[in-house]
This record gives C-alpha cells, structure tokens and sequence, in this order.
C-alpha cells in the first residue's frame, strides 16, 4: 500500500510539472504574438506617416517670384505654395529704410511669375506731385474753354482771348493779330491761312470762333 501511495504522489507531481510546461509554452507564444503584433502596429504607423508627410510635399508645388523695389536683393526666387508676401522679403533681405509699409499687404499670399514692387514713401511723394501737377495743367487748360454760347472775334478779339481757344498758344495767337493788321478775315475758314492752324485744329475751335 506504501508503495501505491509512493507511485500515485510521483504520478501526480509529474502531471503538475506537464501541465506547467505547456502553461509556459502557451505563455510564451502569446508574448511572442503580442511582440510580433506591437512590432508590426509601429511599422505601419511610420509608413503611415511617411505617407502623409509625401502627400502634404506634393501638394505644396514649387513657384517662382520676381521682388523689387524697396528690397535690399531683389531678383527671382523660388517659394513654395502658399508663400505669403514677407517670406519673401525676408528671402530678399528685408525691407530698406524708405520702403512705404502702409501701402502693402505683408500676410497676402504670392502667385507664381508675379511681378512684386515694394514702394518707397519718396515714389509717393513723386507720384502726389505729378498728380499736383496734372491738377494744375487741367486747371490752366481748363482756362482756355470758352464760355457757353460766346464765340471770340478773330477780327477784334485781344491775344489773351485768342489764347483762350483749344489749341492756340501765345504764338499763333500773334500771327493771328499780325494777320488780321494785314487783311481782315471773311470767314472763319480764312483763319487757316495763319500759319500753324491747320484742318485739325481748326475743327476744333469753328465753334468757338466768328467774324
């Protein structure tokens, strides 16, 4: 009986250590399929990334841009999409001290091939003054439009009112005067024998003018 008792506890303890070796084994190939599936997840997430990161490259293209103007290096330089506009001065070196930055849009977006000149504040004050300055000769011209329905005299008018016609100057104005000493005009018509007065400025003083 001892030695049933004996073969019985040896059978026992040989099935345990069974069964913990295939519990080690089972363990053992769920840590290595969990490793393989955390190996394989981390694979496909960089290639997920590399995608991404190639698809946002293309769809930003390359473009070129011409700077000048109050820059200190202008010229053409290559930007990418959706470059906004003090990019690409500071490509060109910065602004110089006289550039107008009141007038220009540094956060606007650049297009490819555009022309950009940055203004200075000396180009603004050049431009005021020929805008002064074509005020001034529409202002003198506007002098010489003859008032509604009164028609100058070309027998009597005096040289300032000859003067006040489109097209006659100071001197045809005299030769006007130094014609009329001579022989007294007709018709208007005879006014083309001034010199200076041809058919085209003629046409466009007829209605203004009588004798």
């Amino acid at each position: 009986m001892g030695r049933d008792i004996l073969r019985r506890a040896k059978f026992n303890i040989r099935k345990i250590f069974d069964n913990k070796k295939i519990m080690y084994k089972f363990l053992l190939i769920m840590i290595i399929l969990i490793c393989a599936l955390i190996v394989r997840g981390k694979n496909s997430s960089s290639k997920e990334v590399k995608v991404n990161v190639s698809e946002t490259g293309l769809t930003r293209r390359e473009m070129y841009v011409d700077i000048g103007g109050a820059v200190n290096k202008p010229g053409v330089y290559q930007v990418k999409e959706e470059t906004r506009l003090y990019e690409v001065v500071n490509m060109a070196g910065g602004f110089k001290e006289n550039a107008d930055l009141d007038t220009i849009n540094q956060a606007a977006f650049v297009e490819d091939g555009e022309k950009i000149i940055i203004p200075t504040i000396l180009n603004n004050d050049c431009e005021l003054n020929d805008a002064s300055d074509k005020t001034e000769n529409i202002t003198k011209s506007s002098k010489k439009i003859s008032p509604l329905n009164a028609k100058v005299n070309i027998n009597s008018a005096s040289k300032e009112e000859l003067e006040s016609l489109n097209g006659i100057g100071s001197v045809i104005a005299q030769r006007i005067i130094d014609h009329r000493s001579l022989s007294r005009f007709e018709s208007i018509e005879d006014i083309m024998s001034v010199k200076g007065i041809g058919i085209a400025t003629f046409e466009k003083i007829k209605n203004s003018i009588t004798v």
